[in-house]
């Protein structure tokens, strides 16, 4: 590319301009100057911008219309054009004194004198500098460049209006020059640092991670130490703070926590709920004795006819009853002024409607040696209408389908318990009955049925500190204040009732205690911590019950003990032998 044109910005510092020169790949740089462009109003940047373009071997040329920076950039020798489109040419330079000069000769700046002005020096004295820059106020001899100049085209995307038909306005830069403002950051520098940071951070992760959080202690240490077996009873008592020794009751706490459990079954009961069948009976009584009848049966009694019950309207008294028929030493007795009863169908249905109305039925309840009652009638109107309601087998079934699940519930009573400073007795563990209740009752017109069961659950725990003191008690008694307790065994202890299932509160405590010398874990830790080795053997060994030590120290570069604590493990060997 020969030629480029450059916008400039009125913030851009001669640094940044010259930047922009040196990295142009064209010969010839047209800087097109903001207005008030205060970077060329000093002579300094001036002789800067011309040094540094002249030693990168490139022409500058300003394209300006600036009345105070023509003269100032003819005295530097730099070019100057109004526009894009005209010919670039280095303006007359100005001498506060002597006006505006010719050059001939080389000066100081790299300026030709030729000659002095034709100006009165004296009247130059009292004429502004602005107007002696302009061409009508001053005599202006133009160094021309060589003839491939003079014709330069600075932009050749688009020509401007002759400056004489039409007003200057000053360039504006378009959105792609903008973007040659952005300094692009030196991305190879960047990757550099970029992987010199990773490095560091990997070395001192590595350094880290392999001296201070994978080199771990292991330590096995072997005593003549014995195993007690403890067998203690005490009782639960929710009124106490403290234990008390003498009665060996312990301070308890009962958790408890209420769930409900649901289930739902399609109803399957069927039920006609179509119109009643109704209809007229008479009552007759048959006596096989010489009793005259006296009951009375009242309105709401049921008779049947064919294992259908059909339910009276209106009561019969059969002490007004009178012998009608003698028939094998047996009276019929009958209502002499019969008045037909009233009978419903005790439910709908077409199946109540009875053959005719000619129909004996019996009356139940009514029934004696040698006294027989019936009724003698018909029943009609009855029709069906078939509907899905709630069986009483439909209830059951969704109560046998309630699984409650009480393992969850446990867990939650025995947190409860621990969060509270109890150790949980899960013995103690006790659902109280559900009770049941369904949502639809037995005859209900429904599809289906839901029933919910509600259930009590609690739990007794121990204060862990009362019982704690209770077995310390207890195995001190055994062998004597000469041994240290080493472990009271609380993890695989055993727990039963004293009384059985009757006393909840009454419990026995079953454990095996380890008893021997008495090494302070803590302390022996804060000892060997940094040491290797033969020193930590050296240590433990001072104690005369040890008798045997092993140090195992992981990963394989590890020579000492890790100074974390945490990263020290003690474990004193389980007896051999029992003391009981």
């Amino acid at each position: 590319m020969d030629k480029e044109v450059i916008y400039l910005d009125i913030d851009d510092e001669i640094t940044s301009v010259i930047d922009k020169v040196v990295k142009s790949g064209a010969k010839i740089i047209s800087l097109v100057l903001p207005k008030r462009a205060t970077v060329f109003q000093s002579t300094v940047n001036m002789k800067l911008l011309k040094r540094k373009s002249e030693q990168v071997g490139k022409k500058i040329v300003l394209v300006s219309s600036d009345p105070n920076l023509l003269p100032l950039a003819g005295s530097i020798g730099i070019l100057v054009a109004r526009t894009l489109n005209s010919a670039p040419e280095i303006p007359a330079p100005f001498h506060p004194n002597l006006g505006i000069i010719e050059t001939t000769e080389d000066d100081e700046l790299g300026l030709k004198k030729e000659a002095l002005s034709e100006l009165n020096l004296k009247q130059a004295a009292n004429v502004p500098i602005g107007q002696l820059a302009e061409p009508n106020q001053s005599v202006t001899l133009r160094t021309k460049l060589d003839n491939d100049l003079d014709t330069i085209d600075l932009d050749n995307t688009k020509k401007e209006p002759d400056i004489t038909t039409q007003k200057e306005e000053e360039p504006k830069p378009n959105k792609k020059d903008k973007s040659k403002k952005i300094k692009v950051p030196n991305f190879k520098r960047f990757k550099l640092i970029m992987v010199l940071i990773v490095f560091i951070v990997f070395l001192v992760g590595g350094y880290i991670l392999a001296f201070g959080i994978l080199p771990s202690a292991t330590i096995k240490i072997a005593t003549n130490s014995s195993n007690v077996n403890t067998d203690v009873s005490f009782n639960l008592n929710t009124n106490l703070t403290s234990l008390d020794v003498g009665t060996s009751s312990v301070p308890a706490k009962q958790a408890q926590q209420s769930k409900t459990y649901s289930a739902t079954v399609n109803a399957t009961g069927q039920q006609n709920n179509g119109q009643k069948a109704t209809g007229q009976v008479t009552i007759s009584e048959k006596f096989c004795n010489n009793t005259s009848p006296t009951f009375t049966i009242p309105a709401g009694t049921g008779i049947v006819q064919n294992n259908l019950t059909y339910i009276t309207q209106s009561s019969a008294n059969g002490s007004d009853f009178t012998h009608s028929i003698n028939q094998n030493n047996c009276y019929i007795f009958t209502d002499p002024n019969p008045t037909p009863i009233n009978i419903s169908a005790q439910q709908g249905g077409s199946g109540y409607n009875t053959n005719g109305n000619n129909v004996t039925f019996s009356v139940p309840g009514y029934d004696s040696t040698g006294i027989t009652v019936s009724a003698v009638g018909g029943a009609t109107g009855g029709t069906n209408q078939i509907v899905t309601v709630v069986s009483q087998s439909d209830i059951t079934n969704a109560e046998a389908k309630i699984n409650p699940n009480t393992s969850s519930v446990k867990s939650s009573l025995e947190s409860k318990l621990t969060q509270a400073g109890f150790y949980p007795l899960p013995l103690t563990f006790v659902a109280s009955s559900p009770s049941y209740t369904p949502n639809n009752q037995v005859g209900i017109a429904a599809s289906s049925v839901t029933v919910s069961s509600s259930v009590s659950y609690s739990m007794y725990g121990v204060m862990k500190s009362g019982l704690i003191k209770l077995l310390d008690n207890n195995i001190l008694s055994q062998v004597g204040n000469s041994q240290s307790i080493l472990g009271l065994g609380l993890t695989g202890a055993t727990f039963s009732f004293t009384n059985g299932n009757s006393d909840p509160t009454a419990i026995t405590i079953q454990t095996t205690a380890t008893v021997g010398p008495n090494i302070n874990v803590a302390d022996l830790k804060q000892k060997i911590k940094g040491l290797n080795i033969s020193q930590v053997k050296n240590i433990i060994t001072q104690n005369p019950n040890v008798t045997s030590i092993s140090v195992k120290l992981s990963p394989f570069y590890v020579s000492t003990v890790p100074s974390n604590t945490s990263k020290i493990t003690i474990i004193i060997a389980k007896p051999t032998k029992s003391l009981n």
